[in-house]
């Protein structure tokens, strides 16, 4: 598969965080949170730049190109809920 389709692959969910979060912060786009729209951009944001580093991670390690995008969308998703899971945790106890 050629190259620059590959890096495409492994960059688009970072492009499409950029420019889903530039749409909401200049008002363009409204999920009808007001300012809290932007907390929609970060785990987006954690979640495309892990996706980035394994993907690249699957393809120096000469994996199939579907292997590659399936197992970099599961670490990036395992990676943001376990994120999640602890900062709700710290926050719970920070409660008590």
């Amino acid at each position: 598969m050629n190259i620059l389709l590959k890096l495409f692959l492994a960059v688009a969910p970072l492009l499409f965080t950029v420019i889903l979060t530039w749409l909401t912060m200049e008002g363009l786009l409204n999920f009808g949170s007001g300012e809290k729209d932007i907390f929609l951009a970060i785990p987006l944001l954690l979640w495309s730049l892990v996706y980035l580093c394994s993907y690249l991670c699957f393809w120096y390690r000469r994996a199939s190109t579907s292997r590659t995008i399936a197992m970099s969308s599961v670490i990036a998703t395992v990676v943001v809920v376990v994120v999640w899971a602890v900062l709700f945790g710290v926050v719970l106890a920070l409660m008590r």
